[in-house]
């Protein structure tokens, strides 16, 4: 086996053609690294250099193993930066999960901006409610989730993020009034309901107000749920981010205000699990954001 060590050393001497300017240029003495090429021929079997004065000759051993040579060095320097880069969390495949409307929304922006200072990173991005985002990260298919508060703080460390507002997204045949950009719960009393399946505080708010609301249908796909609200066939609460999911003009949003339902965002990755630095780049990223406020959706 070449020893890396004398090849570099090899390879400086027939790049400067005499040994000593190759010793000069390596900072050490020449009888040293006469020595070292003379192990590195015992070591292979043949002659690489002869003698021409003060010049150095290849043999054609050493033309051969100088070209090798030049291609071991180029891999090796070529793996050497990237296994720097895989350190460092600027190569390599980051797999996220997102709840659909954050998925298909915000974390396009944030892939965006996350790509313009990593380029050399690339995703795998997987959609869906809490459950499923919950199980790919519980079984390793995903290192960071994208979820709805609240979640296990004893298994999962997280990043709150900043609360989004909600909507009811409506066919304008259930839009009584508008002239209103808002709306409240309890104008939505008589009108047929598409909740979402993790849709507790409405239902909780109703149940407070001893209100029994008209709802038709329970969903847990915030893209079909606005589909179905186009149709005419019910009014659905979503969030506001929700609005750029469907670009058509059946749906009228209002932003409810009477309760206040802020939606509530979590990032989150498994404690005592291994996270690569990609993964921490881009919790670094969204930390840094959270604490601007920067990422309300419009």
């Amino acid at each position: 086996m070449i020893n890396f060590k004398k090849l570099q050393y090899f390879l400086t001497v027939a790049e400067e053609g005499q040994i000593t300017k190759a010793a000069k240029k390596l900072c050490i003495a020449q009888p040293p690294l006469t020595h070292q090429l003379k192990t590195l021929e015992e070591e292979l079997g043949v002659q690489l250099i002869k003698k021409i004065g003060r010049n150095i000759q290849l043999t054609e051993a050493g033309y051969a193993l100088r070209d090798s040579g030049e291609q071991i060095l180029e891999l090796v320097n070529k793996a050497q930066k990237e296994l720097k880069e895989i350190d460092q969390g600027e190569t390599g495949t980051l797999a996220i999960g997102s709840v659909t409307a954050w998925g298909a929304t915000v974390l396009p922006d944030q892939i965006s901006n996350y790509s313009l200072k990593y380029p050399k990173i690339s995703f795998r991005i997987y959609e869906g409610d809490n459950h499923k985002i919950i199980s790919l990260l519980s079984n390793g298919v995903i290192e960071v989730g994208i979820v709805l508060f609240p979640v296990d703080t004893a298994i999962y460390e997280s990043i709150r993020l900043p609360s989004a507002p909600m909507v009811a997204a409506m066919n304008k045949k259930w839009d009584d009034h508008p002239e209103n950009s808002t709306i409240s719960l309890k104008d939505l009393i008589d009108k047929p309901l598409i909740l979402h399946r993790l849709s507790e505080r409405t239902t909780a708010y109703y149940q407070e107000q001893n209100l029994k609301p008209n709802i038709i249908c329970i969903h847990n796909d915030i893209r079909s749920m606005l589909a179905l609200a186009s149709t005419g066939l019910g009014v659905t609460i979503v969030p506001k981010s929700s609005a750029s999911l469907k670009q058509d003009n059946t749906l009228i949003y209002k932003e409810i205000t009477d309760p206040i339902l802020p939606l509530s965002v979590t990032i989150i990755w498994k404690r005592n699990r291994y996270l690569s630095m990609i993964a921490k780049n881009f919790l670094g990223m969204f930390t840094a954001d959270s604490a601007n406020q920067s990422l309300m959706p419009l």
